[in-house]
């Protein structure tokens, strides 16, 4: 009895201790080794996990990658890279836990995941699947959320559900840029509000060009923001020859949608609510050399303002006060896995200081990269991070975490 007393004890004493377990910030935890970069000495933190030539990358910005209590962080991995005989396997799914400093793999990846970043899980969809969700606290579970709406289903093949998916306040309904194509081969592009509980679906619109980079606003569940893809060639350049307007930003509400131009430079690219729903944020690289690259619409008033003058910008998020923005630049010729290097732009100052400096191209010009290895540096943890994809020359990528305190002060 004793024997079997004091085993109780013990065990009920570590589980006491795991619970009791602080969440540690990256510069503490076992998974991350720190990163001086060599030419702004900016310090981050980076996430060590598989083999040194596996991928491990950020997901896409419009997804906040970590939680806001900073205990975890979304990315994906896949093994061996694109140099390497047998190139990289299938990309995954993974989640880092701070507190317990352990990584799970929560299986193929399908589609960016939307994090719910206070109460901590992720919501998915898989074409061929439906919708589902994981709670951190139990990442290895999947949870069926709801199936694909016959109204989908019966149109034809589905070829996309959500370029990255996002969720309304309440987070019930899923917005979705579907593209479907028909038995007779034509591609219809279907957007439209997706409940998660019942799985009804209610079809907002449906655009004869590709529709896409859907976005629900942060705060307005009636509005959302997508992108006329492609729209430099073919229709889209028929309709800008027409009207002089490049049509690529589009609000978009239940059976109506308004073009938002982008009136300093005609060309906009990765638009990006504010995460208070009042504004749009974007980059007007185009093939112009200018020095204001990224812009933002206020959505009450329509002013719009140079929010980073950054050369360059492809990507670009604005921190929870709008006060930062960090945004990636690729300084050469762009392709998938060209050269890049991402800035930190304070918006008090108008100074800014690279995150990280030029990195080596990850993938050749005539061999381009298919994971799609683009920086997408955005704000995390209540801006008190940014995460980005850094590219190495040897053909892998790194997560990065950058503490953004050291960047204001470098930028005062």
């Amino acid at each position: 009895m004793k024997t079997l007393v004091k085993s109780l004890a013990l065990a009920t004493g570590l589980l006491l201790c795991v619970a009791c377990q602080k969440v540690k910030t990256p510069e503490q935890s076992k998974l991350f080794e720190p990163f001086v970069d060599p030419e702004s000495g900016v310090v981050s933190y980076v996430l060590q996990y598989g083999a040194p030539t596996d991928n491990r990358q950020s997901i896409y910005f419009t997804s906040k990658s970590m939680t806001n209590d900073g205990r975890f962080l979304v990315f994906w991995h896949t093994e061996g890279n694109e140099q390497l005989p047998g190139g990289a396997g299938p990309k995954h799914q993974m989640l880092a836990d701070l507190k317990t400093d352990r990584v799970y793999d929560m299986g193929p990846s399908v589609m960016t995941p939307y994090v719910e970043v206070n109460q901590n899980y992720m919501v998915y969809g898989d074409r061929r699947r439906g919708f589902f969700r994981r709670n951190f606290d139990d990442p290895l579970n999947e949870i069926k959320l709801c199936d694909i709406p016959e109204a989908l289903t019966s149109l034809g093949r589905v070829l996309r559900l959500a370029t990255h998916l996002t969720l309304t306040s309440d987070r019930r309904r899923a917005f979705l840029d579907t593209e479907i194509l028909t038995p007779e081969g034509k591609s219809r592009y279907i957007q439209g509000m997706l409940d998660l509980e019942t799985g009804a679906w209610d079809q907002w619109n449906e655009t004869e060009w590709c529709c896409n980079h859907g976005q629900v606003n942060p705060v307005d569940d009636n509005l959302a923001m997508v992108a006329w893809e492609f729209c430099w060639k073919d229709e889209g350049k028929a309709f800008q020859e027409r009207t002089g307007i490049y049509p690529r930003m589009w609000l978009i509400r239940k059976d109506s949608m308004q073009l938002i131009p982008a009136q300093t430079i005609n060309f906009a690219s990765h638009e990006i609510w504010d995460d208070d729903g009042k504004g749009i944020s974007w980059c007007s690289h185009g093939y112009l050399v200018d020095e204001h690259c990224v812009y933002h619409r206020d959505l009450a008033t329509g002013e719009e303002q140079v929010w980073a003058a950054v050369p360059g910008a492809r990507h670009n998020s604005c921190s929870p006060d709008n006060k930062y923005v960090v945004t990636d630049q690729a300084p050469e010729k762009w392709w998938r896995g060209c050269k890049w290097r991402v800035a930190f732009y304070n918006r008090e100052t108008g100074k800014y200081v690279w995150l990280y400096s030029t990195r080596e191209a990850l993938m050749p010009l005539e061999n381009q990269s298919k994971l799609h290895p683009d920086p997408h540096p955005h704000f995390v943890a209540n801006g008190k991070y940014v995460v980005s994809t850094a590219s190495n020359a040897d053909g892998h990528m790194d997560v990065f975490v950058t503490p953004v305190a050291q960047m204001i002060e470098m930028t005062k």
